[in-house]
């Protein structure tokens, strides 16, 4: 098989997948509110990881994901802080800083996409004057 129809397989292949994608998404869009549960941790882990695999990344929707995971095993975690530690306070301390780090980089991309960004980087540079 030539290196061109390698390509080829390779692009429809990847268009195909993001066509599945898309048909999940809606599927559960679709889905009545009351049938609707919200997604687990396990199933945002397993988006994040989609999201880093693919080549042109939603900064958004990781950021989102990411928040989503960390403030879930926080909750957990802030439920049996009884019996813990200093080094685990720490550390418990140390997640809470960083989804508040999280919640001002979404609140940042919010702003760049009103301000016509699309899909903007976090790790840009800073837009002040």
């Amino acid at each position: 098989m030539s290196r061109y129809q390698q390509l080829v397989n390779e692009s429809s292949n990847s268009s195909q997948q993001q066509q599945q994608q898309k048909e999940k998404e809606q599927q559960f869009q679709r889905m009545p509110q009351s049938q609707a549960q919200p997604p687990s941790v396990g199933y945002h882990l397993y988006m994040y990881r989609e999201q880093l695999a693919r080549r042109n990344c939603e900064y958004m929707r990781l950021s989102k994901a990411k928040y989503f995971i960390t403030e879930t095993l926080l909750a957990k975690t802030v439920r049996n802080l009884k019996g813990c530690t200093v080094d685990e306070l720490k550390t418990v301390n140390n997640q809470i800083v960083f989804k508040h780090k999280l919640r001002h980089q979404i609140h940042r991309l919010r702003k760049l996409q009103s301000l016509g960004y699309r899909n903007p980087n976090p790790n840009m540079q800073s837009t002040e004057l």
